[in-house]
């Protein structure tokens, strides 16, 4: 019997992008020859993906408590890699910048998908140990039942950058704890999904997710930051028990009671809100924490970073 074949019958090419791709390495033993793959880079001339491991909780098994610093040390640098292909694209991949010890890129290459972020994840899950397949569809799922009205609600909160614009003024190399958004002090382009949770603020004792409440209850609101609540939850599950030293925070700012803007029913409905996410917190082992200003919240971060 013979068959007749079309071109139909095969996957198209037709829409396949070519690009720039390398792992991220880190050398958790300096002077050693030994790299994990932390991340994979994709970059085009006018787009990128940053694809990163998932799956910290390993690093203990290879290297018990001294895997917290490089832990520590691989999150910062994957969060300064991607503000820094933000601004240069293919260029941070030709000529990246020496910025953390035991952090480097290996063998650029040229690779063929679907999008950057195709290329990009693909590659990490061929190469990386720290990259658990199950776990990144797991939490695709979960982002898509995240609302568009949520997008909204990011780009307008502006509390984030004026967190960091205090923090500046008091502690200038806190910065780079902030998220490589909040630094740029840009608006979010699109939708938060699961595959790249969002952390505010990783610190060396402190991780943080930041939102302001509105004086009027708002239900967009309330589940923006429920989402940012679950942003946390993932971050610290991903880590498991290397990051015990860590404290996991959603900090809330909302108006004074004494603010002339607010009415004291407003203010005791803001206080109800507070509670209703607070006992959402206790179930996830996420600390809910109010504050009525920048410099309260600003200080908060400062005290918890004095070590740092």
């Amino acid at each position: 019997m013979s068959m007749a074949f079309t071109s139909g019958d095969f996957p198209s090419r037709a829409h396949h992008i070519r690009a720039l791709w390398a792992p991220v390495l880190l050398s958790p033993r300096l002077g050693s020859p030994e790299n994990l793959v932390i991340g994979v880079a994709s970059a085009t001339e006018g787009d990128f993906h940053l694809a990163e491991a998932n799956a910290w909780r390993r690093l203990h098994c290879l290297f018990g408590d001294g895997s917290e610093t490089a832990l520590l040390a691989a999150r910062v640098a994957l969060d300064t890699l991607k503000a820094d292909l933000s601004e240069r694209g293919q260029i941070a991949l030709r000529e990246p910048r020496d910025t953390f010890s035991g952090i480097s890129f290996g063998k650029v290459r040229e690779g063929e998908g679907s999008s950057v972020k195709q290329i990009a994840v693909t590659w990490l899950a061929s190469l990386s140990s720290l990259y658990d397949v199950a776990l990144a569809e797991k939490v695709d799922k979960a982002g898509d039942a995240v609302t568009a009205t949520i997008e909204t609600q990011v780009k307008a909160d502006r509390l984030p950058v004026l967190v960091l614009e205090y923090v500046q003024q008091h502690r200038p190399q806190l910065s780079n704890f902030f998220n490589a958004e909040i630094r740029e002090k840009r608006e979010r382009q699109r939708k938060p999904r699961a595959q790249d949770i969002y952390i505010g603020f990783a610190g060396s004792f402190l991780v943080a997710n930041f939102a302001t409440l509105p004086a009027k209850r708002s239900n967009t609101t309330v589940d923006h930051i429920k989402r940012l609540m679950w942003d946390l939850e993932q971050d610290r599950d991903a880590a498991g028990d290397l990051d015990r030293q860590r404290k996991y925070e959603m900090i809330v700012k909302h108006q004074d009671k004494y603010d002339p803007h607010i009415t004291e029913k407003q203010f005791d409905e803001v206080l109800g809100v507070v509670d209703e996410l607070g006992e959402q917190g206790r179930k996830r082992d996420i600390a809910v924490v109010s504050r009525v200003t920048v410099p309260d919240i600003g200080n908060h971060l400062l005290e918890f970073e004095r070590a740092a």
